[in-house]
């Protein structure tokens, strides 16, 4: 950890990806994937677990206003092993299922297209289901 650069800047810390961010009393830390295993292979993406996380205050130490909960904080969100079952891909979306997964990639590229252009185009009135009149609508 620290290694300095010719430009002045040093590398903090290396990772494979970002968890997320959370928030305590005294500020912002950012949650960083610092060590993954290849766990499997699904349609060519790769699919890794998550082996070790690093949590980093991201103000700088020098202008942190201590809190004396902080650290209690900090313990019982450390306590969450995120290196048991947390996956992630690069490349494959995970959330969903492996079947919708694959219907969508076999869709012809031309039907995507035009899926994609058809929701952003289409509008819907929320109030002719009731019957109510809207503007430029008549009602039922």
């Amino acid at each position: 950890m620290g290694q300095k650069g010719s430009s002045g800047l040093f590398r903090a810390v290396s990772a494979f990806g970002v968890v997320g961010f959370v928030r305590f009393l005294e500020g912002y830390y950012i949650v960083l994937i610092t060590k993954r295993r290849k766990m499997a292979d699904i349609g060519g993406h790769a699919i890794y677990k998550i082996e070790d996380t690093n949590m980093i205050y991201i103000p700088n130490d020098s202008v942190r206003i201590t809190h004396p909960d902080e650290a209690r904080y900090l313990r019982i969100f450390q306590n969450v092993d995120l290196s048991s079952n947390f996956y992630f891909s690069y490349s494959y979306d995970l959330s969903h299922s492996l079947q919708y997964n694959l219907t969508v990639l076999r869709m012809p590229l031309e039907m995507l297209k035009s899926e994609t252009t058809q929701t952003h185009q289409e509008s819907f009135d929320i109030f002719e289901d009731e019957g109510l009149i809207t503007q430029g609508g008549s009602g039922r």
